[in-house]
């Protein structure tokens, strides 16, 4: 259940920092990165790193199947559900036999050797231990890992996802903490809370929530509101959402606002006021 896709949102970004925002040269800092450009480019390869998480370890290691990947694990009974949770991560993963996942009860410890990860994702080495508890409607999955490295980043941390149904909706709320280097070689720390919906029937994605985030000593925020996609898969245009990217220093906030106007298109707010509107790469959706 992404967001978008990542060449979708990486667009957006790239084009705000070359064609939306103008560089301050009177506040040339880059050991704060004060300038919009700089936020932008930070927010970008945080999102990136986080991503990359989602895509390439909650999802797979939900038990979901490789066509169904937002899907999590489901059965009437621990011993069907964990069986999805040990075996379906295999589906997703390259050469065959290079992921190995252990079960114990309701804990699967799933060990990486050179594995090539789905879209095109590389270098997944080390070990994620994931718990599971299991309620009517409900699955909670708690993955924890130490020096994994996912796609070109190394990571350490925790994440926590819960599934819950109604009707044909999957809500999947993800709090997680974790801290690393991301694919640049840059430290990284992030805290993020987010809540994502999933109607097949509609097939409407929704996602609210924010990340805190501190790269290369830089810290920011990003907070995600209404983002809803209809009628089509990752690379559909949205039909509305904002995202804010802001960042304090010396008590004073920055900040720079994307809206979706519900199409090609979307409006970039920068940190003074001004306005510009610029064409976003996308499907047409339904809805």
């Amino acid at each position: 259940m992404k967001l978008a896709n990542l060449a979708l949102v990486s667009a957006t970004l790239l084009a705000l920092v070359t064609v939306g925002c103008k560089k301050d040269d009177s506040d040339d800092d880059d050991d704060v990165g004060s300038t919009e450009a700089q936020l932008v480019a930070d927010d970008k390869e945080a999102a990136e790193t986080d991503e990359d998480l989602e895509v390439g370890l909650d999802e797979p290691l939900s038990g979901a199947v490789a066509t169904d990947p937002g899907n999590p694990a489901d059965g009437a009974s621990d011993d069907e559900v964990s069986e999805k949770l040990r075996t379906n991560p295999g589906l997703f993963f390259q050469p065959a036999g290079c992921l190995v996942s252990a079960r114990a009860g309701n804990v699967i410890t799933h060990t990486f050797t050179g594995c090539k990860g789905p879209y095109g994702m590389t270098e997944f080495n080390g070990t994620v231990t994931t718990t599971y508890a299991r309620e009517p409607g409900k699955l909670t999955i708690t993955h924890e890992a130490s020096g994994l490295k996912a796609n070109g980043a190394t990571i350490s941390g925790k994440r926590v996802v819960v599934y819950t149904r109604e009707g044909t909706v999957i809500s999947k709320n993800r709090t997680g903490s974790w801290s690393g280097t991301t694919a640049k070689g840059r430290p990284i720390t992030h805290e993020a809370s987010f809540v994502t919906t999933y109607d097949a029937s509609s097939r409407c994605l929704t996602r609210d929530g924010s990340a805190q985030t501190t790269i290369g000593g830089r810290s920011f925020e990003r907070t995600i509101d209404g983002f809803k996609r209809c009628g089509i898969g990752r690379g559909g245009c949205p039909s509305s959402g904002t995202i804010v990217l802001s960042r304090t220093r010396q008590g004073t906030t920055m900040s720079v606002t994307i809206e979706f106007l519900g199409g090609p298109s979307y409006r970039v707010t920068g940190p003074k006021g001004g306005q510009v509107t610029l064409p976003l790469v996308c499907l047409p959706t339904a809805g």
